[in-house]
């Protein structure tokens, strides 16, 4: 939560120091380096994340064979990516896109936060996690004053990111890791299971990360800053609550065999994320207006609009990820897990190329939430039927209502004072109060107190 909070602070600097254009190209770089970064992972973390949560220390002697295969992937990975270079045409951005795309790449190799989760080593990585961001933080304030220095931009995140990835290794070392013998044999078992997991990984950026590059191509660069931003702001807020759903993981993987044991996990975790996200949405949805200058400053004023239309994103991802990234992942069910991203990428994708055009960013700003549905939906349908019943949760009407009436309150505040923090507290505060007596019962029994 602590390296989130790091995170977040430098969001509302960067894009005051760097500008509504430079902000977007810069989040365009992003963008297209994460396409890059699925060749060179492809797959391979997610599948041994998933069998060593599965299986433990058994699993733990794949990893040489994982990062031998990772090497060779992120080396053609540079190739293809050096070659995408040549087509833009800004020099500053095909300059970012080398630098920072081969950086991220190679020390992308060292990262170990899949393994530390699947190991449930929630403390360590954490405390790895702020370190990290607290590093890059220490690097932007200090370094990236103006457009000029976005150099340092790249720089800070390479730097924090690299520091901090090694010592994970060194946790991994103490809970018995050894890289022992390579065994060619087994990399077919491996790739064809991460191959699914690569594509569904593929499906994830075509329906989270085009909109960047569509946006950018469609409307141009002041619209994409524009639109970069409003995306940015959600994800920041969005994170926040990402947590919970990795600590189920491992736990409904260990769980698999038991349909019993998997169903109460599963009723748990949707039951947090509406408690949770509910409010969240709707909160976003109201009170755009004063977070948007509060935040991001006059100059991006018009994503009040965009914010507003964006905003049941925070409902949608979440569920998405609940769904599919949690359960059908941890159930090793690659092929649904597949089937549903791919499903969201190709609505996502259509959403992008008809409604940017016809409706601009409004349009974006609708793609963007249509390819998470659309995934929540494919991954609730493909759920085993011991799990089909999820959505009838009392705690989502329950949240529903609650939320109803926060924004009601929200806008009775609003009309005497637009002090955000005010209006801000005012509407949590309500809330708490309809749901803190139900879900703290409700959690006290979960838990068996």
């Amino acid at each position: 939560m602590i390296g989130i909070v790091l995170s977040s602070l430098t969001f509302p600097y960067l894009v005051r120091r760097l500008g509504v254009d430079l902000y977007g190209l810069w989040s365009y770089v992003v963008a297209c380096c994460a396409f890059f970064t699925n060749i060179a992972n492809p797959g391979l973390n997610a599948y041994v994340a998933q069998q060593v949560a599965a299986r433990r220390k058994e699993a733990l002697e794949m990893i040489p064979d994982v990062l031998v295969l990772r090497t060779i992937a992120t080396a053609i990975a540079i190739v293809l990516l050096l070659g995408f270079t040549v087509f833009d045409r800004r020099a500053d951005v095909r300059y970012l896109l080398r630098f920072y795309g081969v950086g991220a790449l190679l020390v992308g190799l060292t990262n170990a936060d899949h393994l530390l989760s699947a190991l449930e080593m929630f403390h360590v990585r954490s405390l790895l996690a702020v370190l990290q961001q607290a590093l890059y933080a220490i690097g932007i304030f200090l370094l990236v004053r103006s457009p000029k220095e976005i150099v340092w931009l790249p720089i800070s995140i390479l730097a924090s990111a690299l520091l901090t990835n090694l010592p994970g290794w060194f946790f991994l070392y103490q809970q018995g890791l050894r890289l022992q013998h390579l065994q060619p044999g087994r990399w077919k078992r491996i790739l064809v299971p991460s191959g699914h997991y690569a594509m569904s990984t593929l499906m994830s950026n075509l329906y989270h990360r085009t909109g960047h590059l569509l946006v950018r191509w469609f409307l141009g660069e002041h619209a994409l800053g524009l639109y970069a931003a409003a995306v940015r702001f959600l994800e920041i807020i969005e994170q926040f609550f990402a947590l919970v759903l990795s600590v189920f993981m491992p736990r409904i993987a260990i769980a698999a065999k038991s349909d019993a044991e998997v169903g109460r996990l599963a009723r748990m975790a949707v039951t947090v994320t509406a408690v949770v996200n509910i409010p969240v949405m709707a909160g976003v949805l109201s009170t755009t207006h004063l977070a948007v200058p509060w935040v991001l400053g006059t100059q991006f004023l018009e994503d009040v609009h965009l914010l507003r239309w964006m905003s049941p994103h925070l409902l949608m991802a979440p569920a998405s990820s609940l769904l599919a990234g949690t359960i059908l992942y941890a159930l090793g069910r690659h092929r649904a897990y597949f089937a549903s991203t791919a499903i969201g990428a190709l609505a996502g994708l259509v959403s992008y190329i008809v409604l940017i055009p016809t409706l601009g960013l409004t349009g974006a700003a609708l793609a963007f939430v249509c390819g998470q549905f659309f995934v929540a939906a494919a991954a609730y349908a493909l759920l085993s039927r011991n799990l089909h019943g999820l959505l009838k949760n009392p705690y989502i009407a329950m949240a529903v209502t609650a939320s109803v009436l926060m924004v009601a309150v929200v806008r009775i505040v609003n009309s005497y004072t637009s002090r955000p923090v005010l209006v801000f507290a005012a509407g949590a505060l309500v809330y708490v109060l309809l749901c803190a007596w139900p879900v703290k019962r409700w959690l006290l029994r979960e838990l068996g107190v």
